[in-house]
């Protein structure tokens, strides 16, 4: 009885933002739906900290841990589903995810040694010092830290429509900047809860593994397809609500345009690997304290550039190159028509 009386506090099909202290980002948004069944989407990094504050931002809407009776997740990162277990023991809540998501979960130290494996054998072939990569191991003690396998409830596909608060929320397969990337569409509201797929003050980085080399093309093509949708608000994962999301897309895209063309640029000084070329673009403390990140960006565009015949990569032993193919002015002025399209 009382958690129904406190669940009677939350206006029926209600949205309630809850940031979460998360390092270097600064925070994560939570989101609480209102009405039935209460939904928690997001829930967080698996620590203390992020925790008690979860457990003030409910209690601030009259509900606690216990009463949630759903768990919904947009992708697979650990800020965004590491409190999923926690919160499904607590409260014997459901938790639907998409069914890669799902796998995740249940594997998720097997996944996390592997893409750890995986990412340092990237770095190195990509021309990232062995010292720098023995330094950015932090970033692999994060993730441990604050994510644990979690069992799901019911795995969504594509076009399946979930209940959640009050709402009928659209399954909608984004992936790019991780493998799981969904967005969780209101159809009637114009509204989509998209985690990280598309940020208002940042651009989203995309993360390769062995099933996605070329994950930047992914996502791009991923927020073509955004841009096209009616909608009114995206709901993010970090930071404020996009509300004019066809214009943000068009933004970005001509944010990879524009470092495109400087890696173009970097390359007509001759052949470079990618942590090289990352020297060009970022400060020294940024590629040096986050070189998986930087190496990512930079082989994105790269293999952009490779697909518009604008580059060249030279694999020699288990060590990867680029350098430009034909006339470097040439090759800038293509690239960034093809971008453009």
């Amino acid at each position: 009885m009382v958690a129904l009386g406190l669940r009677r506090r939350l206006r029926p099909g209600s949205i309630a933002q809850i940031r979460l202290p998360l390092r270097h980002i600064g925070s994560m948004n939570a989101w609480l739906l209102g009405g039935d069944p209460l939904t928690l989407l997001d829930p967080g990094p698996r620590n203390d900290e992020a925790l008690c504050a979860l457990e003030r931002g409910l209690r601030r809407r009259g509900v606690r841990v216990e009463h949630i009776e759903l768990v919904l997740a947009t992708h697979q990162h650990v800020d965004h589903v590491g409190l999923a277990a926690t919160v499904r023991r607590r409260s014997g809540a459901q938790v639907a995810v998409v069914s890669a998501l799902a796998r995740f979960g249940a594997e998720f130290e097997a996944r996390l040694a592997a893409d750890r494996r995986f990412s340092n054998d990237l770095m190195a072939a990509h021309g990232v010092p062995p010292e720098v990569i023995a330094e950015g191991g932090e970033l692999w003690d994060f993730i441990a830290a604050n994510g644990e396998c979690f069992e799901s409830d019911r795995r969504l596909a594509e076009g399946d429509r979930v209940r959640a608060g009050g709402r009928e929320l659209r399954v909608v397969a984004r992936p790019g900047h991780s493998a799981t990337d969904t967005l969780l569409v209101d159809d009637v509201a114009g509204v989509a809860f998209a985690g990280d797929h598309l940020l208002a003050t940042i651009s989203s980085n995309t993360e390769i593994d062995p099933q996605r080399p070329r994950s930047r093309a992914e996502y791009l093509q991923s927020l073509r397809r955004t841009a096209t949708m009616p909608l009114a608000r995206l709901l993010t994962g970090h930071g404020p609500a996009v509300t004019h999301h066809a214009e943000l897309v068009r933004s970005r895209i001509a944010e990879h345009a524009a470092r495109s063309d400087r890696i173009v640029h970097v390359l007509g000084d001759g052949p470079a690997a990618a942590y090289e070329i990352a020297g060009h673009l970022w400060s020294p403390e940024t590629v040096r304290s986050q070189p998986l990140l930087v190496v990512w960006e930079v082989l994105g565009h790269l293999d952009l550039l490779h697909g518009m015949g604008s580059v060249v990569e030279h694999v020699e032993g288990d060590r990867h190159s680029f350098s430009l193919r034909g006339d470097a002015l040439e090759a800038r002025t293509r690239s960034r028509l093809a971008l453009r399209r």
